[in-house]
């Protein structure tokens, strides 16, 4: 059974549920649609959802003059009467790709106003404006019917805007292979970093080869999050009559099947993701699951505010 939508965290938009996807696609532009959602979930958060560069503390000197005094440890000349100041290390970007699923099945509309891959776009625009202003080096690959690298994680003036024209141009089409891109992106890492990988996790093979994946991935170090995009029709929470059904990715194989009317439809989908969560949870993975008639804010808020209070944090 698919989990509720999120609530609203603590600084979400109380309008965010009028930003339904249909209202997202009428804006036009994937910039818009990415400040749109981030206004309403992140812009009063004392704290990013996800840490990236900074600053690590190293030592303390002696004040000098000419040293910036914002850099003063007023704590310690409290308990020593000595002006000293914070050294710190500089950081580097941690080094971020979103892998975004463009086989074939991605393209399905089923009952909400887009198609699997849209909102995936949608997804990834939001999650790659919130991870840029948190100093990440964001890249774009997608895994179709190969593994395309689009952009290289960077992060400077403009590369928000190239990372969004990439997305757009993504179109859902041939059989794809997650567990392989995800293999990919990892070797292109140049060290530890974050992967973000936005599908509806359907795999003739079943979840193995996927987890199998995500664990190389985290034996190596690396933060994962498996964003599930998937439709109510699919989850066999709506609709479903009577008819021919075939696999976008294998349009030859044909069957005939009922699953409104088949009681076990449902099961098995929800037994599938719940194997799919499980083993990513014991992974050390994130597994985030979103249906395609979800407000993009409030269903993305719940997430991203409970990795603001740490309540889920990275293993």
């Amino acid at each position: 059974m698919t989990p509720r939508p999120p609530t609203h965290g603590a600084d979400a938009d109380p309008g965010a549920d009028l930003l339904t996807p249909d209202v997202l696609e009428g804006l036009g532009s994937l910039e818009l649609v990415a400040r749109t959602i981030v206004r309403g979930f992140i812009s009063g958060a004392h704290r990013s959802p996800f840490l990236g560069s900074g600053e690590d503390f190293s030592r303390h000197r002696a004040y000098q003059q000419g040293d910036d005094v914002r850099r003063l440890d007023w704590r310690l000349y409290a308990r020593t009467d000595r002006l000293y100041v914070r050294l710190f290390e500089e950081a580097s970007n941690l080094q971020a790709f979103l892998l975004l699923d463009t086989s074939a099945s991605m393209g399905f509309v089923g009952d909400g106003a887009v198609s699997k891959l849209r909102y995936g776009q949608f997804v990834a625009a939001a999650l790659a404006h919130v991870m840029l202003r948190s100093g990440d080096a964001v890249g774009l690959a997608s895994a179709g019917a190969a593994t395309g690298f689009h952009l290289p994680p960077r992060n400077r003036p403009g590369h928000l805007h190239d990372l969004l024209v990439g997305l757009e141009r993504l179109r859902a089409d041939g059989s794809g292979s997650s567990p392989n891109a995800l293999d990919e992106v990892g070797s292109a890492l140049r060290r530890r970093g974050r992967v973000v990988l936005i599908s509806d996790g359907l795999s003739e093979d079943g979840s193995e080869p996927l987890l199998e994946a995500v664990g190389r991935l985290r034996a190596r170090g690396d933060e994962v999050i498996v964003v599930r995009i998937a439709t109510r029709i699919e989850l066999g929470e709506r609709g479903g009559a009577a008819a021919r059904y075939f696999d976008p990715e294998r349009p030859d194989d044909v069957i005939a099947a009922a699953p409104s009317s088949d009681p076990g439809f449902r099961q098995r989908v929800a037994d599938y993701y719940e194997t799919l969560r499980r083993g990513l949870e014991e992974r050390g993975a994130e597994y985030v699951p979103l249906t395609t008639d979800q407000p993009l804010t409030s269903a993305l808020a719940g997430w991203l505010t409970a990795r603001v209070r740490g309540e889920r944090a990275p293993s």
